[in-house]
C-alpha cells in the first residue's frame, strides 16, 4: 500500500480512537453520558463502571499507539500487534453487540437498525 495512504488511514484511525477515549474519559469522571453506554441503566455511571471507561481508555490508548506505529507515523509496532488489536477490537465489538444501549448498537455495531431513532427516520 501506498505510503501517504497508509498513513492517511492511521490518522482517521486514531481521530477515531480519540473520539472514543474522549467519550471513555469522560464517563469515568462522572459526566451524566451513561444513557449513550453499558447498557443505558445509569445517567452517571456507579464507581464500577467508571473503572471499566478508564480501563477502556487505557486500551484505547494502546490502539492508538499501534495505528499510529503501524501507519509509520511514530514509534515502533511489531507484527504481533495486529493480534492485540484483532482481540481488543473482537471484545469490543461482541460486548457492543451484546449491549442494551440503542446508542451503542447503533454507533458503534451500526448493522442493528432496530434502534428507534433509526426506524423513525
Amino acid at each position: 500500500m501506498n505510503h501517504s495512504l497508509t498513513q492517511s488511514i492511521a490518522i482517521v484511525g486514531t481521530i477515531g480512537m480519540a473520539g472514543m477515549s474522549i467519550f471513555q474519559i469522560l464517563l469515568a469522571v462522572g459526566m451524566p453520558l451513561g444513557h449513550a453506554a453499558f447498557g443505558e441503566e445509569n445517567r452517571v455511571l456507579p464507581r464500577k463502571l467508571r473503572l471499566a471507561s478508564a480501563i477502556s481508555v487505557v486500551l484505547f490508548v494502546a490502539v492508538f499507539y499501534i495505528i499510529l506505529a503501524r501507519g509509520g507515523l511514530f514509534g515502533n509496532a511489531s507484527r504481533s500487534s495486529q493480534v492485540v488489536l484483532v482481540a481488543i477490537y473482537g471484545v469490543s465489538t461482541l460486548a457492543n453487540i451484546a449491549s442494551r444501549s440503542h446508542w451503542e448498537r447503533f454507533v458503534l455495531h451500526p448493522s442493528d437498525l432496530s434502534s428507534p431513532s433509526v426506524a423513525s427516520s
